[in-house]
């Protein structure tokens, strides 16, 4: 009962809490998408810009999810070094990646990538440069844009601004999501 009720009253000395973690999700959805939709596709495969989301918008909600996810394990953990930040982040990393394509295998019939051409793979499900990728990713999340992120809340907590575009963004981001119940997915590769 303790937890909960601590964090009931950090949310009532912090009125702009559900604000500022909901500007997290949307924030890692928007990078995750440009790293899967830009450096995936246009840099790293040559393919040209593909929409690399379910979402019309530019915004992977697994990513925002991911992004909770390793920050509470890590603050668990008691994990803030640079170097073990990126050490934990790419084996954490890999190791969702591997149990998501066994999930995605038995409910879907298939996982939605496939890394048989890369050095040190396993069964095309996981590999080496993406997991190091995903190191560097969770490094620049954690350890740069976190901190300049939640100063810039701070500096503009109050900003009319800033919760005009908050709420036009949430907003987009809330349409998009139910929209996709009537519209279905618009994952195209």
């Amino acid at each position: 009962m303790g937890f909960i009720s601590n964090k009931i009253d950090h949310i009532r000395q912090n009125p702009y809490v559900i604000r500022d973690y909901f500007e997290y999700f949307l924030l890692y959805c928007f990078l995750g998408w440009i790293y899967e939709s830009i450096w995936c596709d246009v840099i790293y495969h040559k393919r040209g810009f593909l929409n690399r989301g379910f979402l019309f918008g530019p915004w992977l909600p697994i990513y925002g999810i991911g992004f909770f996810i390793i920050l509470g394990l890590f603050h668990l953990l008691k994990i803030k070094k640079p170097v073990a930040v990126f050490i934990a982040g790419a084996i954490v990393a890999t190791l969702a990646e591997l149990v998501a394509s066994y999930i995605l295998e038995n409910t879907m019939g298939s996982y939605l990538w496939d890394y048989t051409g890369y050095f040190m793979n396993f069964d095309g499900r996981i590999a080496l440069v993406p997991s190091l990728m995903f190191g560097l990713l969770i490094f620049v999340a954690i350890c740069l844009i976190q901190p300049a992120i939640i100063k810039l809340q701070q500096k503009f907590k109050t900003s009319k601004f800033h919760n005009a575009c908050f709420i036009l963004l949430a907003a987009l981001f809330l349409i998009d999501l139910v929209s996709r119940i009537w519209l279905g997915s618009n994952f195209s590769a």
